[in-house]
């Protein structure tokens, strides 16, 4: 049994970090490249938010000279999921550990990243932080839970809209059994 998100939690992701201890993610940026891993990532995170009901989690790369030009923070999925983009002088980390210390509420916030550094210096500044391994296996029971139980204990016959046959079919295919 998972432990309780805590709704005022606020994740923050060593985004590159998080790809490289992830088999899928790593997978994918070795044969696809880092876009592909990116919208893999972005996918995994938009359906974790979703499914558990989160504030937007912000994931952080390290920037790139060939992308200077570019935006240093995009809206994904919605705007569930935020990138951020490390000024191509920085790096993530030294990005990651200034959102914490410069937080209003930083015991809000959960950094998850391996990175020695990170976790000693978002611990500094009073945040929490959870290894990349954790995180995934969180995301892993997640998606698991959301299959066993699609209705997320709703009863479906709440839903409006259905002929009383489609009601029946629905109802029996998960089990429910009419309370009259």
């Amino acid at each position: 049994m998972r432990e309780p998100y805590a709704p005022e939690m606020k994740y923050v992701l060593d985004a590159c970090n998080l790809i490289f201890h992830s088999d899928d993610l790593y997978r994918t940026l070795d044969g696809q490249g880092f876009q592909a891993a990116r919208a893999q990532l972005v996918d995994l995170l938009e359906g974790f938010v979703r499914r558990e009901r989160l504030d937007p989690i912000v994931a952080v790369f390290d920037g790139s000279e060939k992308g200077a030009h570019l935006a240093r923070e995009q809206r994904e999925a919605g705007g569930r999921v935020v990138l951020i983009y490390a000024n191509p002088r920085d790096e993530a980390d030294r990005v990651i550990v200034d959102l914490v210390e410069c937080a209003q509420r930083p015991g809000q916030l959960t950094v998850v990243s391996d990175d020695k550094f990170v976790v000693r210096e978002v611990k500094k500044a009073r945040g929490h932080t959870l290894g990349c391994s954790a995180f995934l296996k969180r995301v892993r029971e997640s998606a698991r839970d959301a299959k066993r139980d699609p209705f997320q204990g709703e009863d479906p016959r709440k839903y409006a809209g259905l002929a009383d046959h489609e009601l029946k079919e629905w109802t029996d295919l998960f089990g429910f059994k009419d309370d009259e």
